[in-house]
């Protein structure tokens, strides 16, 4: 087992989105990686209400995610990695967590966003990270659900 699913979604655990990912893969451990939310015991608690039956769930720090990874946590079980935003992947990222590849499905939207692909918005700094860590090998794609389509980093980059 491993991490079957490394995504971004600003809305982390959330109705049918993360149902239908955890039946399509299999996911029975969702590992939300949040500073923020490690240290907030209520959203805690609502998010771990939120989960779908039979699915673990664990919030952790960037640097508990990457001692945890290290440690082989994420091998005993199928898991799905959820960060809010793309800063948060980075900062995992930094701090030592492995991924091969990670699925931008939604980043909330303000003025200076624009929708690239679906209902996911994109701004500059965002993009720019995001090609920062696709040169260091991990791929990153752009997907809201299974229903629909992907799109690789390089198509959205030439839309942008």
């Amino acid at each position: 087992m491993s991490v079957k699913l490394a995504r971004i979604d600003f809305r982390l655990i959330h109705g049918q989105v993360i149902t239908n990912w955890t039946r399509i893969l299999g996911i029975n451990e969702i590992i939300t990686i949040d500073e923020e939310l490690r240290h907030d015991e209520f959203m805690q608690d609502v998010f771990k209400m939120a989960a779908p039956k039979g699915v673990r769930i664990k919030i952790l720090s960037c640097e508990e995610a990457a001692q945890a990874q290290q440690q082989g946590e994420f091998e005993r079980s199928s898991v799905m990695l959820l960060f809010k935003n793309v800063e948060s992947l980075q900062r995992a990222l930094k701090a030592g967590v492995k991924l091969d590849s990670v699925q931008v499905g939604g980043l909330g939207g303000a003025a200076d966003r624009k929708v690239v692909h679906h209902a996911i918005t994109l701004d500059q700094a965002d993009l720019d990270t995001l090609v920062s860590i696709a040169s260091t090998g991990i791929e990153v794609y752009f997907q809201t659900t299974a229903d629909y389509s992907k799109a690789t980093l390089e198509e959205i980059s030439a839309k942008f």
